[in-house]
């Protein structure tokens, strides 16, 4: 429709269909038709605050930031109606986010208060907000606050982003049974219009789930596999690189060196570059583990540098630590190993105990005490993480009896058989990379 009235010439009916309908042209895929209509009809003096919107959408679409902030602004500035303006706060609010950029709160909170048919997807977007901004109980309540406005039945909301932020809400907040719900129906509500951009981002927190809650890594390496189909066929390369990278990570603990090369020659420097977060979470440590494979410990150590502090979690940051502690206790570096020790420990008091990462991180702490400072010393980690394990989990009861075989057989018992079975066990349980690192690692001195 809006093509034929450019076509015809039709200035007023073209305008009105970009004020109205702007926005939902632009989400439905026909950027270019109203890149063009706006050139050729608006110009630069357009004093409409839903037509600057339109340029400000379109901006952010084509990745100019600074340039769709401003125009937002001036829109946001120039509403005099308050649904236009929480509309406006609404969609800018999610540009910042995707930013990290926090300073949309208090617009956010502002509109939510007012906003009568906007308050579900303003709130849901708070909550996010909250997330960024380390506010987790104001993320909790606004989260339950739009989830109570959807109803019991989460199929009467058709807007699968807002799904999807309460979904990952929710995972930030340790809710993993309502996370699992909602991302679950993002991806159905996404899939059903046609949405694979929002599919993807609800297949990256039931990855997440699966990986890092109940540590199944066969059905994480599926839905990591899933949302990186639905980002090439959105078009993201983003969210594409995420889940190649995502992917190599698991393929790495399985020791599957076939499917990481594989990975590996899909990515290309550019991929790497443009993606530093994603670079520092799966590639650094991947190569890591590659090195101490072959004994390489204090190049494993020095891979990971600085990369633990930027990790986006308490018990990934943890989890880091600990991969350079043992690496620097296998390579001798014995000062190096307690102080990464020391700031493991600091982070895991932050941290959600019972995560893979977290109990990972201790795994990996117990042998690094029993290489750095003696296998006495390790004696009370190991408690405490043959404790704190995931009972429910064959993946993680793996990785315990192996911490605990090896230990043995640190201390002197004569039971190479069950170290041997208990590596054997840690593959069946897709960890064969991690046991291919024990097998790495020198007996204490």
């Amino acid at each position: 429709m809006l093509a034929r009235y450019c076509a015809a010439d039709d200035r007023e009916a073209v305008l009105r269909l970009l004020d109205r309908h702007g926005m939902s042209l632009i989400d439905s895929g026909a950027a270019d038709v109203v890149r063009t209509c706006l050139s050729r009809f608006v110009g630069n003096d357009e004093r409409d605050a839903a037509l600057i919107a339109v340029k400000a959408a379109l901006a952010s679409q084509a990745g100019h930031h600074d340039a769709a902030e401003a125009w937002f602004n001036q829109a946001i500035a120039l509403a005099r109606d308050p649904e236009l303006e929480a509309s406006l706060v609404y969609r800018s609010s999610l540009g910042l986010l995707r930013r990290g950029r926090t300073d949309c709160i208090d617009a956010l909170e502002r509109c939510a208060a007012r906003s009568s048919s906007l308050e579900t997807e303003l709130l849901a977007t708070l909550s996010t907000a909250y997330v960024v901004a380390n506010r987790l109980d104001d993320a909790r309540r606004a989260a339950w606050r739009a989830r109570d406005q959807i109803g019991r039945s989460v199929r009467a909301c058709r807007e699968p982003r807002t799904l999807h932020q309460i979904a990952y809400a929710a995972l930030r907040c340790g809710e993993f049974a309502e996370a699992k719900r909602f991302a679950r129906e993002t991806v159905s509500c996404a899939l059903h219009q046609g949405n694979h951009d929002l599919a993807s981002r609800g297949y990256s927190v039931l990855y997440e789930l699966a990986q890092v809650i109940e540590c199944d890594p066969e059905q994480a390496l599926r839905y990591i596999e899933a949302a990186g189909e639905c980002a090439a066929k959105s078009g993201d390369a983003h969210v594409r690189v995420w889940a190649t990278m995502g992917a190599l990570y698991i393929e790495a603990d399985r020791g599957n060196v076939t499917a990481m090369r594989a990975l590996e020659a899909s990515l290309d420097a550019v991929d790497v570059v443009q993606s530093p977060e994603e670079s520092g979470e799966a590639l650094l440590p991947v190569e890591a583990l590659r090195r101490a494979w072959n004994g390489e410990f204090a190049q494993a150590y020095r891979l990971l540098g600085e990369s633990a502090e930027v990790q986006i979690t308490a018990d990934r940051r943890a989890l880091r630590f600990a991969e350079m502690a043992l690496y620097a206790a296998a390579a001798g570096l014995k000062d190096e190993a307690r102080t990464s020790v020391d700031s493991a420990e600091w982070a895991m008091h932050e941290a959600l105990s019972d995560t893979r990462h977290a109990l990972q991180a201790q795994a990996y702490l117990t042998l690094a005490a029993a290489l750095a400072s003696g296998v006495a010393d390790a004696e009370p980690r190991l408690t405490r993480f043959l404790q704190n394990r995931l009972d429910h989990s064959p993946t993680m009861e793996a990785l315990a009896r192996s911490v605990r075989a090896v230990h043995a057989y640190w201390s002197g018992a004569r039971n190479h058989g069950e170290v041997l079975e208990s590596l054997d066990m840690m593959r069946e349980q897709h960890l064969g990379g991690i046991a291919r690192l024990f097998e790495s690692l020198p007996v204490p001195q």
